[in-house]
Protein backbone atom coordinates (compact mmCIF):
# COMPACT_ATOMS: atom_id res chain seq x y z
CA UNK A 1 0.00 0.00 0.00
CA UNK A 2 2.75 2.44 -0.80
CA UNK A 3 1.64 5.88 -1.80
CA UNK A 4 2.42 8.32 -4.55
CA UNK A 5 -1.23 9.20 -5.04
CA UNK A 6 -3.68 11.48 -3.32
CA UNK A 7 -5.39 10.14 -0.19
CA UNK A 8 -8.24 12.30 1.09
CA UNK A 9 -9.52 11.75 4.61
CA UNK A 10 -12.59 12.86 6.54
CA UNK A 11 -12.37 12.25 10.28
CA UNK A 12 -8.60 12.31 10.38
CA UNK A 13 -8.20 14.95 13.07
CA UNK A 14 -9.51 12.53 15.69
CA UNK A 15 -9.67 8.76 15.67
CA UNK A 16 -8.08 8.46 12.21
CA UNK A 17 -5.16 10.83 12.91
CA UNK A 18 -2.65 7.98 13.29
CA UNK A 19 -3.80 6.56 9.95
CA UNK A 20 -3.34 9.96 8.25
CA UNK A 21 0.21 10.19 9.59
CA UNK A 22 0.99 6.63 8.48
CA UNK A 23 -0.35 7.17 4.96
CA UNK A 24 1.72 10.35 4.64
CA UNK A 25 4.75 8.40 5.86
CA UNK A 26 4.14 5.85 3.12
CA UNK A 27 4.31 8.51 0.44
CA UNK A 28 0.67 9.45 -0.04
CA UNK A 29 -0.23 13.12 -0.54
CA UNK A 30 -2.76 13.31 2.31
CA UNK A 31 -5.55 15.88 2.44
CA UNK A 32 -7.71 16.19 5.53
CA UNK A 33 -11.18 17.76 5.46
CA UNK A 34 -12.55 18.73 8.87
CA UNK A 35 -13.77 21.68 10.91
CA UNK A 36 -10.25 22.26 12.27
CA UNK A 37 -8.19 20.61 9.55
CA UNK A 38 -5.80 23.55 9.10
CA UNK A 39 -4.86 23.50 12.80
CA UNK A 40 -4.27 19.73 12.63
CA UNK A 41 -2.26 20.03 9.41
CA UNK A 42 -0.01 22.73 10.86
CA UNK A 43 1.61 19.99 13.00
CA UNK A 44 1.39 17.10 10.52
CA UNK A 45 2.75 16.13 7.09
CA UNK A 46 -0.70 16.63 5.53
CA UNK A 47 -2.75 19.38 3.87
CA UNK A 48 -5.73 20.61 5.86
CA UNK A 49 -8.94 22.08 4.46
CA UNK A 50 -11.39 23.57 6.94
CA UNK A 51 -15.02 22.74 6.30
CA UNK A 52 -18.16 21.43 7.93
CA UNK A 53 -19.46 18.35 6.16
CA UNK A 54 -22.99 19.20 7.28
CA UNK A 55 -22.66 22.34 5.11
CA UNK A 56 -22.67 21.06 1.53
CA UNK A 57 -21.24 24.26 0.00
CA UNK A 58 -18.40 24.33 2.55
CA UNK A 59 -17.58 20.68 1.95
CA UNK A 60 -17.69 21.00 -1.84
CA UNK A 61 -15.36 24.01 -1.77
CA UNK A 62 -12.84 22.26 0.51
CA UNK A 63 -12.97 19.12 -1.64
CA UNK A 64 -12.38 21.16 -4.80
CA UNK A 65 -9.37 22.93 -3.20
CA UNK A 66 -7.88 19.59 -2.11
CA UNK A 67 -8.25 18.07 -5.59
CA UNK A 68 -6.85 21.21 -7.24
CA UNK A 69 -3.78 21.11 -5.00
CA UNK A 70 -3.09 17.38 -4.65
CA UNK A 71 -4.69 15.87 -7.76
CA UNK A 72 -7.35 13.21 -8.29
CA UNK A 73 -8.37 11.22 -5.22
CA UNK A 74 -7.03 7.68 -5.50
CA UNK A 75 -7.96 6.74 -1.94
CA UNK A 76 -10.69 8.26 0.23
CA UNK A 77 -11.05 7.30 3.88
CA UNK A 78 -14.16 8.76 5.46
CA UNK A 79 -15.84 8.69 8.83
CA UNK A 80 -19.18 10.49 8.56
CA UNK A 81 -21.55 10.41 11.52
CA UNK A 82 -24.44 10.15 9.04
CA UNK A 83 -23.89 8.28 5.77
CA UNK A 84 -26.95 9.92 4.23
CA UNK A 85 -25.23 13.32 4.09
CA UNK A 86 -24.69 14.95 0.72
CA UNK A 87 -20.98 15.21 1.62
CA UNK A 88 -20.60 11.42 1.60
CA UNK A 89 -21.93 11.23 -1.95
CA UNK A 90 -19.81 14.23 -3.06
CA UNK A 91 -16.70 12.49 -1.80
CA UNK A 92 -17.67 9.26 -3.59
CA UNK A 93 -18.08 11.23 -6.82
CA UNK A 94 -14.57 12.68 -6.43
CA UNK A 95 -12.83 9.31 -6.07
CA UNK A 96 -10.88 8.00 -9.05
CA UNK A 97 -10.61 9.31 -12.56
CA UNK A 98 -11.19 7.90 -16.06
CA UNK A 99 -8.97 4.87 -16.52
CA UNK A 100 -7.84 4.89 -12.88
CA UNK A 101 -10.44 3.62 -10.43
CA UNK A 102 -10.16 4.84 -6.87
CA UNK A 103 -11.04 3.28 -3.54
CA UNK A 104 -13.51 4.71 -1.06
CA UNK A 105 -12.99 3.32 2.45
CA UNK A 106 -16.21 3.96 4.34
CA UNK A 107 -15.61 3.85 8.10
CA UNK A 108 -18.84 2.95 9.89
CA UNK A 109 -19.94 2.86 13.52
CA UNK A 110 -20.87 -0.36 15.25
CA UNK A 111 -24.59 0.33 14.82
CA UNK A 112 -24.42 -0.96 11.23
CA UNK A 113 -23.70 -4.42 12.69
CA UNK A 114 -26.87 -4.47 14.78
CA UNK A 115 -28.43 -7.88 13.99
CA UNK A 116 -31.89 -6.33 14.37
CA UNK A 117 -31.08 -3.90 11.49
CA UNK A 118 -29.50 -5.96 8.68
CA UNK A 119 -30.34 -3.18 6.19
CA UNK A 120 -27.81 -0.72 7.56
CA UNK A 121 -24.75 -1.91 5.61
CA UNK A 122 -26.65 -1.75 2.34
CA UNK A 123 -27.98 1.70 3.23
CA UNK A 124 -24.43 2.88 3.88
CA UNK A 125 -23.20 1.34 0.60
CA UNK A 126 -25.76 3.35 -1.38
CA UNK A 127 -23.37 6.32 -1.17
CA UNK A 128 -21.47 4.93 -4.18
CA UNK A 129 -24.46 3.50 -6.03
CA UNK A 130 -24.24 4.00 -9.79
CA UNK A 131 -20.70 5.37 -9.72
CA UNK A 132 -18.39 3.40 -11.99
CA UNK A 133 -14.69 3.39 -11.22
CA UNK A 134 -15.10 3.50 -7.44
CA UNK A 135 -14.27 0.53 -5.29
CA UNK A 136 -16.31 0.88 -2.11
CA UNK A 137 -14.85 -0.84 0.93
CA UNK A 138 -16.58 -0.79 4.32
CA UNK A 139 -14.88 -0.90 7.70
CA UNK A 140 -17.13 -1.45 10.71
CA UNK A 141 -15.86 -0.19 14.04
CA UNK A 142 -16.67 -2.86 16.58
CA UNK A 143 -15.48 -3.24 20.16
CA UNK A 144 -13.02 -5.31 22.19
CA UNK A 145 -13.82 -7.97 24.77
CA UNK A 146 -11.09 -8.52 27.33
CA UNK A 147 -11.44 -10.62 30.46
CA UNK A 148 -15.21 -10.72 30.01
CA UNK A 149 -15.54 -6.93 29.75
CA UNK A 150 -16.24 -4.95 26.60
CA UNK A 151 -14.71 -1.63 25.63
CA UNK A 152 -14.59 0.54 22.53
CA UNK A 153 -11.54 0.51 20.28
CA UNK A 154 -8.87 3.13 20.94
CA UNK A 155 -7.89 5.61 18.23
CA UNK A 156 -4.69 3.63 17.66
CA UNK A 157 -6.65 0.38 17.24
CA UNK A 158 -9.12 2.05 14.89
CA UNK A 159 -6.35 3.52 12.73
CA UNK A 160 -4.44 0.22 12.66
CA UNK A 161 -7.61 -1.63 11.69
CA UNK A 162 -8.45 0.85 8.93
CA UNK A 163 -4.89 0.61 7.56
CA UNK A 164 -5.14 -3.19 7.63
CA UNK A 165 -8.44 -2.99 5.76
CA UNK A 166 -6.87 -0.73 3.13
CA UNK A 167 -4.00 -3.20 2.81
CA UNK A 168 -6.27 -6.25 2.47
CA UNK A 169 -8.70 -4.49 0.12
CA UNK A 170 -11.52 -6.71 1.40
CA UNK A 171 -15.04 -5.44 0.65
CA UNK A 172 -15.93 -5.62 4.37
CA UNK A 173 -13.69 -5.53 7.43
CA UNK A 174 -14.32 -5.16 11.15
CA UNK A 175 -12.06 -3.48 13.67
CA UNK A 176 -12.51 -5.52 16.83
CA UNK A 177 -15.68 -7.61 17.07
CA UNK A 178 -19.42 -7.03 16.77
CA UNK A 179 -20.50 -10.30 18.33
CA UNK A 180 -21.90 -11.10 20.72
CA UNK A 181 -23.96 -7.95 20.16
CA UNK A 182 -25.22 -8.11 23.73
CA UNK A 183 -21.65 -7.33 24.91
CA UNK A 184 -21.52 -4.04 22.99
CA UNK A 185 -20.44 -1.29 25.42
CA UNK A 186 -23.42 0.77 26.50
CA UNK A 187 -25.70 -1.62 24.62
Amino acid sequence: MSGAGHALMVGATGMLAPAARELAGRGWRVSVLARRASAFASHEPVSGYDCDYYDEASFRAALARAVARDGPVGLAVAWFHDVKLAAARRLAEAVGEPGAPGRYIQVLGSAVADPARPDRLATAAAVAEGLDGRLLRQVVLGFRVEDGCARWNTNAEISAGVLAAIESDAPLATVGVTSPWSMRPGG
